[in-house]
């Protein structure tokens, strides 16, 4: 048994390995609620959307379009995508927490086919890369 999470339950990020729950959530309901999904061998379920934080500049990263990626000096991954980056930040705020035996599910994503006018990038064609990209790279096994 769980329950989907907007990853607005993380605090901002400057790369995944840094990656933490908002003050005031992390330990007063995420570290219960780990807790408990860790004593019921159930997943943390999260929704990433990489649409959150596109702007002109990220659309190739946060849509699976090529780019030169995002470098976490920690781990020394670079990333090629904003959805592994929220998934990775999510993993590494559950270990701060002490959690690493409890799987992350994304319960869902997406992207918008319509926004404002000057959101250039939403509209139907990055919303298709989006999809078809994603479940490449979920089905890459990656």
């Amino acid at each position: 048994m769980s329950t989907p999470h907007s990853l607005g339950i993380l605090d901002k990020m400057e790369f995944p390995s840094a990656g933490k729950f908002r003050p005031g959530w992390d330990t007063g309901v995420l570290a219960p609620m780990l807790q408990f999904l860790n004593e019921t061998k159930a997943p943390l379920i999260v929704n990433p959307y990489p649409y959150f934080d596109t702007n002109a500049e990220t659309v190739d990263f946060c849509a699976f379009r090529p780019n030169k990626g995002k470098f976490d000096p920690v781990t020394k991954i670079n990333y090629r995508n904003q959805f592994d980056w929220l998934m990775d930040g999510t993993f590494s705020a559950m270990k701060a927490l002490g959690f690493t035996d409890i799987e992350i599910v994304a319960g869902e994503t997406g992207w918008p086919t319509i926004g404002e006018p000057f959101q250039t990038w939403v509209n139907v064609d990055t919303a298709r890369n989006y999809n078809s990209k994603l479940v490449q790279h979920v089905n890459s096994g990656k």
